[in-house]
């Protein structure tokens, strides 16, 4: 267990589905949807993580996105613009992954900047704890 990572999870409650995922880690590229690649390439250099694309969030807005493109059945990908209206009402938490013992374990992850202007772009709701 040592050799654990510190992570995350995260996830997103939407259409009162509740869906989740942890941060994405191996070689390459992640597969996220075209409309969150793009968005991450035009993010100005300010709000762009050195891990951009292998966060919780990204992963869970991608997933939800391919599902959206595959209900609409028309074989062409959604644009953001397209996917605000799917997205209303929704709203995203994330937690710390921990090694057991670790007293961080389970408590609330901050959003990075590239995913919280993802996030905010696309109406999602970060939730917080209360203080």
């Amino acid at each position: 267990m040592s050799d654990l990572i510190p992570g995350t999870a995260a996830s997103l409650l939407i259409h009162g589905t509740i869906t989740s995922h942890t941060n994405l880690t191996g070689d390459g590229e992640p597969e996220l949807h075209p409309a969150v690649r793009e968005f991450f390439d035009g993010l100005p250099p300010a709000l762009r993580e050195p891990f951009i694309g292998y966060c919780a969030e990204s992963a869970l807005v991608s997933d939800e996105l391919f599902g959206f493109d595959r209900q609409r059945g028309d074989g062409r990908t959604a644009t953001l613009d397209e996917a605000v209206p799917h997205f209303a009402g929704a709203a995203i938490v994330a937690r710390k992954i921990r090694p057991h013992g670790d007293p961080e374990h389970g408590t609330e992850a901050e959003v990075c900047r590239s995913c919280t202007a993802l996030l905010d772009r696309l109406g999602i709701t970060i939730l917080h704890d209360q203080a």
